[in-house]
């Protein structure tokens, strides 16, 4: 006998059910729970409310099993990135990376290497914040010195760091808009590709503009030459330490599956962490589980070298699994389905449809203020959407990643934005001078109404 299914919710039904999750998890954030807790609670309400529906318990389970199968893939490459970025350090890549980065500095183009080195940090640590922190903290005392505005420096470390974020491969926020979008990782590294380029260039020219008027001063670089002669006292840096991203990229570009290219690396970086760096077989698994803990005596190097490690992307992990679980509870009860349907019935096109993906986004990213929220909510709901008109998902997946992850640092009560002003000690002055998360929504705007950069489903090309 078949089991009794639960029946179909209204639309105002689907309306309340959504209301009372956002307003669940917009009030666990605001109360400063981390944000593991905020979605399994959104998990909870989605369960009730099925119930009420008239689902059975089982139904309810099955429905969280085949919404945590989509990101499953996803939390087996971050737990890889982890083990990665902790054989990457112990290695001396990073090190190496920050090393010959410094020694760009000149006074003239200040602002534009600022940008080019956080987006470097980032792009290979995969962290915005940690970049920030570090990177950041030295860059802010070096434009002091200059006598660059404080608001003009921040913003190009601000920029520079959340380049990172949209485009590295070792992000937690690009593989959770892969996973939420059904998007194969690199396909949408190429796509937010189409809309980080122009956005970059536009950037650099605006930062070049910017520091015209700084050259010709004397510049402090006491903070800098500490860090320098901190990396070469402790480690061995070395131009064979850059084998390793170097291979990223080249299997990036072969189309090569994430998991065999980050596997690749994690061997070649903990290859080369025996060679240059004399690294035991103990301290590559321990490194590999619980991260390089950096104890060179000089505080904000050890911040920026204490990264990595499986343990690190446990959090992201449980945030994927209890996203996903809301996500399919909401699926299987009907309740996104029902709001799909009457919002399709005013996006006729897919220039609507990618509009409608953006503000849908930032109306997120306003009530939240958490970029992930801003990913998983609409990137679970509009899925289905792109795939009836044939859009290919790194259209959607890169629309979601230029209002949430590029727009939650220059949201005021944002937590990146606060994250900011808190650790650079700086007002909202930073905010203006952001450009690459103005230029990228625009940009997006651009494809969207001229149908450029837009691919057919399974042809990224």
């Amino acid at each position: 006998m078949e089991e009794h299914r639960g029946r179909s919710p209204s639309f105002l039904e689907a309306v309340i059910a959504l209301s009372l999750i956002i307003i669940v998890i917009v009030g666990a954030i605001r109360v400063e729970l981390v944000l593991e807790t905020p979605l399994v609670l959104g998990a909870l309400v989605a369960a009730l409310f099925a119930l009420y529906l008239g689902y059975s318990w089982d139904q309810i389970q099955e429905g969280m099993v085949d919404g945590i199968k989509n990101g499953l893939i996803a939390c087996l490459i971050l737990m890889i990135v982890g083990m990665v970025v902790g054989t990457w350090i112990l290695g001396g890549t990073i090190q190496t990376l920050i090393y010959y980065g410094l020694q760009m500095l000149s006074p003239s183009i200040f602002l534009p290497i600022t940008f080019i080195l956080c987006a470097l940090t980032s792009l290979f640590i995969g962290s915005s914040f940690g970049t920030i922190a570090t990177m950041g903290l030295v860059l802010q005392g070096v434009g002091g010195g200059l006598g660059v505005p404080v608001g003009m420096t921040v913003g190009a470390i601000a920029s520079g760091a959340i380049f990172g974020d949209k485009l590295s491969p070792l992000s937690d926020s690009t593989n959770l808009t892969s996973a939420m979008t059904g998007t194969n990782l690199f396909d949408h590294i190429k796509s937010m590709l189409w809309v980080t380029a122009p956005a970059t260039v536009i950037s650099l020219i605006l930062y070049i503009i910017l520091g015209i008027n700084q050259s010709g001063k004397a510049v402090d670089l006491e903070e800098v030459n500490m860090m320098l002669g901190t990396l070469q006292d402790n480690f061995n840096i070395s131009f064979l330490t850059l084998i390793p991203p170097v291979l990223v990229l080249i299997l990036s570009i072969k189309k090569v599956s994430a998991i065999p290219t980050l596997m690749i690396s994690f061997l070649a970086g903990s290859l080369f962490a025996v060679i240059t760096q004399d690294a035991s077989l103990n301290s590559i698994i321990n490194v590999s589980a619980n991260g390089y803990v950096a104890n060179t005596g000089v505080e904000y190097v050890d911040e920026l070298l204490t990264h990595g490690g499986i343990n690190m992307m446990m959090g992201t992990v449980a945030m994927i699994l209890a996203g996903t679980a809301m996500g399919g509870i909401l699926e299987r009860c009907g309740v996104l389905r029902v709001l799909l349907n009457s919002l399709l019935q005013y996006v006729k096109t897919p220039k609507g449809l990618i509009l409608s993906t953006l503000a849908s986004s930032y109306i997120m990213l306003l009530a939240s203020a958490e970029m992930m929220v801003s990913i998983i909510v609409p990137g679970r709901t509009f899925q289905p959407a792109y795939k009836d008109m044939n859009i290919h998902l790194s259209v959607l997946s890169r629309t979601l990643e230029s209002a949430a992850t590029l727009g939650c640092i220059v949201l005021p009560w944002g937590v990146v934005a606060v994250y900011v002003q808190g650790v650079l000690n700086v007002g909202f002055e930073f905010i203006p001078y952001t450009f690459i998360s103005f230029l990228a929504p625009i940009i997006v705007i651009i494809y969207a109404l001229t149908n450029t950069a837009q691919w057919e489903n399974e042809e990224s090309e």
